[in-house]
C-alpha cells in the first residue's frame, strides 16, 4: 500500500497512474480483461467494440447494440464515432508545464524520497513499454534550463 500523503503532485500522480496501470497488467495477464486500448488511437466505435457493445451476444441492453452499429456501420460517413481521437497539446496547460522523467525522480519538485531515487520513473518506463508506447517519446524529453544534468 503506497502513502499518497507523503508524495508531492506529480509523484502522487505518477505513482496513482502506474499502480493502477500495473493491476491492469496484472488482470489482463490473469486473462480477467482481454485488453487496452489507446485512446489516442481509437474511435468510439473501437471501444463499443472492445467492450462488445457491437454484438447482439454480449450487449447488455438490445436497443443500444442497434443504435451502436448504426453510428459504427463503415458506410455511415457522416458518423463521428468513427474518427479516432486526436492527439493534441493541453489546451487548458497552452504549452505552459513541461514534464519528463527527470521531473518524477526523487528530490525533484520537493519530494521526500532520496534524491536521485529512479524507481517511480522505473516503474512508469516499463508501462510505457508494456502499453507499446515509444518511452524516448512520451512525455516529451524536456529539460529546463537550470535543470541539473541527469544522474
Amino acid at each position: 500500500n503506497h502513502n499518497f500523503d507523503e508524495d508531492m503532485c506529480i509523484e502522487a500522480t505518477g505513482f496513482f497512474m502506474v499502480s493502477y496501470l500495473e493491476a491492469m497488467v496484472g488482470a489482463r495477464s490473469r486473462g480477467d480483461i482481454d485488453a487496452f486500448y489507446r485512446i489516442e488511437d481509437s474511435s468510439a466505435c473501437d471501444v463499443a467494440e472492445a467492450a462488445g457493445l457491437m454484438s447482439p451476444n454480449t450487449t447488455v441492453y438490445g436497443p443500444n447494440h442497434i443504435r451502436i452499429n448504426g453510428l459504427c456501420d463503415k458506410n455511415n460517413s457522416n458518423s463521428s464515432a468513427q474518427n479516432k481521437v486526436e492527439q493534441r497539446l493541453n489546451k487548458v496547460n497552452k504549452d505552459q508545464v513541461h514534464l519528463g522523467w527527470y521531473d518524477v525522480r526523487g528530490g525533484m519538485h520537493g519530494s521526500m524520497r532520496k534524491e536521485g531515487d529512479r524507481s517511480l520513473e522505473e516503474r512508469l518506463m516499463k508501462m510505457f513499454t508494456a502499453l507499446q508506447y515509444d518511452e524516448t517519446q512520451i512525455p516529451l524529453q524536456y529539460q529546463p534550463v537550470d535543470a541539473p544534468k541527469e544522474l
